[in-house]
């Protein structure tokens, strides 16, 4: 049953990212956060679209995509991205590498 509530959440927030970029981190109770993306969405829209469409279609669905990854897994896409490739996260320099799970 337990599986069957993320499920619904999940798809629920993906739909609301559809419509509303942040809208699941404001599904999660996040404010800022979710205003933020939406607010990064809407610049992103303005400066990119006159220049070069594709782009900003790319980046608003990185956006969305950025939104859902952290009410989901509580990480930042890039995080996400990096820890299911296996890519080491970059440190400064004299301060070892995280081992990541």
């Amino acid at each position: 049953m337990d599986r069957d509530r993320s499920v619904i959440g999940n798809s629920l927030k993906l739909l609301g990212e559809v419509v509303v970029p942040g809208a699941s981190e404001l599904l999660e109770g996040r404010v800022a956060s979710g205003l933020a993306h939406n607010l990064l969405e809407g610049a992103a829209t303005l400066a990119l679209v006159g220049f070069c469409p594709v782009l900003a279609s790319v980046a608003v669905l990185a956006i969305k995509a950025d939104s859902f990854s952290r009410s989901v897994n509580n990480k930042s896409l890039f995080t996400a991205l990096n820890v299911a490739i296996g890519t080491p996260t970059i440190s400064p320099p004299g301060i070892p590498l995280a081992k990541t799970p």
